[in-house]
């Protein structure tokens, strides 16, 4: 585990600093080996089509860059086309359950996209590439000493169904890492550490909302993880549950936050 990790997180922050094209096809791989990992989870119990998945994902993540969101404008067509390609794709080879099968395919193609299209939002902001690693770094440290002190004095558990592990003094310990040693990793690549602060309450918070509704899909799958891709983490979608949450809130903090400051101004 721990090496896998320090394999993978010299190579992610390589990615951010680089942006441009290798950041974008770094990210819509990823992207798309956790919509594979998704829709095995959901194929265990149901059936839904991968085309319509993959194309939702592709749209609306892509509506994000501005290379093509503001000329093409291919969002809101798109998804009209995708609709009603895949409810009609479902009338003539509809499974047990094609309503079912069609909601799960459209919808983990818009959650998981929208998430990747708030890694782009975020790498386009000034100074982008900082602003998302400090993201990230805030839930990689909340998740760090959730872990820590959950592992050593977590004696009241949170959700003993979905994640046994998780306790309320692991999401303390995540919340007390976050706060205090994001606002660190803010002033060493040049950023306010109270940002630092507020993105690493965020990690620890959300993050761990989002790590939680990713567990429930698999404890109703019978998974214990998405898939076995990365030695001693799972899969892809096992290491971006809690960032599919922090990076929209992250993404909504700093924008809103630019807004009131240029307001007050």
């Amino acid at each position: 585990r721990t090496l896998s990790a320090l394999i993978l997180l010299p190579v992610a922050i390589g990615l951010i600093g680089l942006g441009g094209a290798p950041f974008y096809l770094a990210l819509g791989g990823l992207l798309m080996i956790a919509a594979h990992e998704f829709n095995q989870l959901v194929r265990q119990g149901d059936h839904p089509h991968r085309a319509p998945l993959l194309v939702t994902l592709a749209l609306v993540t892509l509506s994000a860059a501005d290379a093509l969101a503001p000329h093409l404008g291919l969002l809101r067509p798109g998804l009209a086309l995708i609709l009603m390609a895949s409810l009609t794709w479902q009338l003539r080879h509809r499974q047990a359950e094609p309503t079912v099968d069609w909601a799960l395919a459209i919808a983990g193609g818009l959650y998981l996209g929208l998430a990747g299209a708030h890694f782009i939002l975020l790498r386009q902001l000034p100074n982008g590439e900082r602003w998302l690693l400090l993201t990230l770094t805030g839930t990689w440290l909340a998740d760090s000493g959730a872990y820590f002190i959950g592992s050593r004095l977590g004696r009241h558990k949170m959700t003993p169904t979905l994640s046994p592990k998780k306790s309320w003094e692991g999401l303390i310990g995540g919340v007390i890492f976050g706060m205090a040693l994001n606002p660190i990793v803010a002033a060493l690549i040049g950023l306010p550490p109270i940002h630092g602060a507020a993105l690493g309450l965020i990690g620890a918070t959300l993050g761990t909302l989002g790590d939680l509704a990713i567990s429930m899909i698999k404890r109703q799958a019978g998974a214990k993880d998405t898939s076995r891709l990365i030695p001693g983490h799972g899969g892809i979608l096992d290491r971006f549950d809690s960032l599919l949450f922090t990076v929209i809130a992250g993404y909504y903090y700093l924008s809103w936050l630019a807004q009131i400051k240029e307001k007050l101004t």
